[in-house]
């Protein structure tokens, strides 16, 4: 009994701090950032750049901070995360120009890119059985942080201006710092590491990296979507909307998976991401919009709560398999606006839709029905 009340408490601080992490990270990001750039004179190109320093760093710094956290443990490494969670934002009092603003993204980057993978590999080590409905709950946990966050950071812009935003950014990670100390020390350090690449990872990564590259795409560009333009509260609705859905349906997904497998929920869920692209591609109408983003919310909610426990079902280095998912995931996010802005909405959103199905039926040909 006094386990199973400990294995909640630590369920409890993991969730917490997941929550408080991405909450001050994304109220750093959105709308902080780009109307922060802008007051110090900054002009589109390089606010672009500035924004994009944080993801550059994610796809190196997850893989390392996996594999870290599988030698050294994961308490050392949350810690890590939090220090920079609290020192990052303070950072922007000194920034003045487009480099020592993305210097301080750089930085910044860090934290998100060594809490992300380490956590859900802790939650992974600690309900093997049930992995998929618990990291479920801690991906609800960081999506409610996300989903606020702008709304927040907005308002205290508007009502007391960037530096408390900044303050309040530290003291969110002020929490998760002082929250690592509660976890428990490990049991012992990995004597031998090996990992060696496996093809069924990364096709898992490739699934993660559509799923993002389309989740990107929407956030960039739905609001220059002709009937939204000049109605900026209204698009920012439907991405509070989109987040909204994800947040609740993903603990459901994450206990689907762990009753049904990995494989059914991962088919179902790359189907609707590839049925809401296309949606988007041919919208003509909001009330098509909206129903392509609840379709990608749903869709995005059951593969993403599958590909992570499938993950560490695969590689018994759990943070190691994790931030090299992060890693693939990461570019996919960078180059989904990339790819829309150069091919334009129609065929921009539909390609990345394509791309998508297309690595679920290599995957589904890689695996056999039995093995998940």
């Amino acid at each position: 009994m006094k386990f199973v009340r400990t294995k909640s408490r630590l369920l409890h601080i993991v969730l917490l701090s997941g929550f408080f992490a991405i909450l001050g990270s994304t109220m750093g990001k959105s709308p902080t950032l780009p109307l922060y750039a802008q007051s110090l004179g900054l002009g589109r190109d390089e606010i672009g750049l500035v924004a994009a320093a944080s993801t550059v760093t994610g796809i190196v710094v997850n893989l390392a901070s996996g594999i870290l956290s599988d030698v050294y443990g994961r308490r050392k490494l949350l810690k890590v995360s939090g220090f920079v969670f609290l020192t990052a934002p303070l950072l922007y009092f000194l920034a003045n120009d487009a480099l020592t603003l993305a210097l301080v993204r750089v930085y910044y980057g860090i934290a998100t890119a060594v809490f992300v993978p380490v956590s859900f590999a802790l939650i992974s080590d600690m309900y093997p059985d049930r992995r998929g409905t618990f990291m479920g709950f801690l991906s609800s946990a960081t999506l409610v942080g996300r989903a606020l966050a702008p709304v927040l950071a907005g308002s205290i812009i508007y009502l007391l201006g960037f530096s408390v935003v900044f303050v309040l950014c530290s003291a969110t990670g002020l929490v998760v710092f002082v929250l690592a100390f509660r976890l428990p020390a490990p049991g012992g350090k990995l004597e031998r590491f090996e990992f060696s690449f496996s093809g069924s990872l990364l096709l898992i990564g490739l699934l993660d990296a559509a799923v993002y590259m389309a989740y990107q795409g929407i956030e960039t560009f739905l609001p220059l979507f002709y009937y939204l333009q000049g109605k900026a509260w209204l698009s920012g609705l439907i991405l509070s909307l989109e987040v909204g859905v994800m947040a609740i349906v993903k603990p459901y997904a994450g206990y689907l998976s762990d009753r049904v497998g990995r494989k059914k929920p991962i088919i179902a869920g790359m189907s609707l991401v590839g049925a809401a692209m296309l949606t988007f591609s041919v919208a003509s109408s909001l009330p098509l919009l909206i129903l392509g983003a609840v379709v990608f919310s749903i869709g995005a909610s059951l593969s993403g709560a599958s590909t992570k426990p499938l993950a560490t079902e695969i590689s018994k280095l759990h943070g190691t398999a994790l931030g090299f998912l992060e890693s693939i995931k990461d570019i996919g996010q960078a180059a989904g606006p990339i790819i829309i802005g150069f091919l334009g909405f129609r065929f921009g959103f539909a390609f990345v839709g394509l791309f998508g199905v297309a690595v679920l039926m290599v995957f589904v040909l890689r695996f056999k029905v039995g093995d998940l």
